[in-house]
C-alpha cells in the first residue's frame, strides 16, 4: 500500500510539470499489440480523461484501416473522442508500408506513436538513452536486467512494470525526444532506433489526478 501511495504522488508531480490540467478529454488508442500496450496505457491513473486502448494483433496499414473502422463504428454509437491515437512497431515490415500508415493514419485524424522497432524501445528510454541500431530481439533481455525481475509480456503482470517504469517517465520522454531530434530529416522507417510514444505519454499524463 506505501508504494502505491509513493507512485501517486510521483504522478502528481510528473503531471504538473507537463502543464495544467486541461478539461475531461477522450482517448482511443488502437494499438497493434494485443496485451503490451494496452495494459500499459490503461495502467494510467487518470482522474480527469477516460481512455479507450484496444490491442487488434494487426500492423502498419492493417491496424490503421481496422482503427478508422472502430473510430466510425463509434461515431454512428455518438462517441466521438478528443484524442485518437495508433500504436503501432517497424518490426520487419516494408519500409513504404510503415511510412504509408503514417501518413495514412495521420491523413484521418489520428496520430501515430510508433516504435522503429518495436514498442518496448520506449520501455529502455526509461533507463538509458539508446541511440542506434539496437535489434528488438535484445529487448527482453535487456529489460530483465534494468527492471530487476524478468520481464513478460504476459497479461496482469505490466502492473509491476509499470510502476517500476513510472517514476522514470520524464527521462524517457526526454530521452526519446532527443533520439527523434537527431534523426531529422529522416523517414520514421529509417529511423532505427526510435519512436513518438513519448507524444502520447505526455498527452496522457496532462489528465493524471
Amino acid at each position: 500500500m506505501a508504494t502505491q501511495k509513493k507512485n501517486h504522488r510521483k504522478e502528481h508531480s510528473i503531471a504538473r510539470k507537463n502543464g495544467v490540467r486541461e478539461i475531461k478529454q477522450t482517448f482511443l488508442i488502437v494499438c497493434e499489440g494485443e496485451v503490451t500496450e494496452p495494459e500499459y496505457f490503461n495502467s494510467f491513473r487518470l482522474t480527469s480523461a477516460s481512455v479507450r486502448a484496444v490491442g487488434k494483433g494487426l500492423n502498419t496499414l492493417s491496424l490503421v484501416n481496422e482503427a478508422i473502422i472502430i473510430k466510425d463504428q463509434e461515431k454512428i454509437r455518438g462517441k466521438l473522442y478528443d484524442q485518437c491515437w495508433v500504436v503501432f512497431d517497424k518490426d520487419d515490415f516494408p519500409n513504404k508500408d510503415f511510412n504509408e500508415a503514417i501518413k495514412q493514419a495521420e491523413s484521418n485524424n489520428f496520430q501515430v506513436a510508433y516504435s522503429n522497432q518495436a514498442f518496448e524501445y520506449w520501455f529502455l528510454l526509461h533507463f538509458h538513452l539508446y541511440q542506434g541500431s539496437l535489434h528488438r530481439d535484445k529487448y527482453g533481455d535487456m529489460l530483465t536486467k534494468l527492471l530487476g525481475f524478468k520481464y513478460s509480456k504476459i497479461s496482469g503482470e505490466m502492473g509491476r512494470i509499470f510502476n517500476r517504469l513510472f517514476p522514470l517517465t520524464e527521462v524517457a520522454m526526454a530521452n526519446a525526444q532527443k533520439v527523434l531530434e537527431s534523426f531529422d530529416r529522416v523517414s520514421p522507417a529509417k529511423a532505427e532506433s526510435s519512436t513518438t510514444v513519448h507524444r502520447l505519454v505526455q498527452q496522457l499524463l496532462k489528465f493524471v489526478g
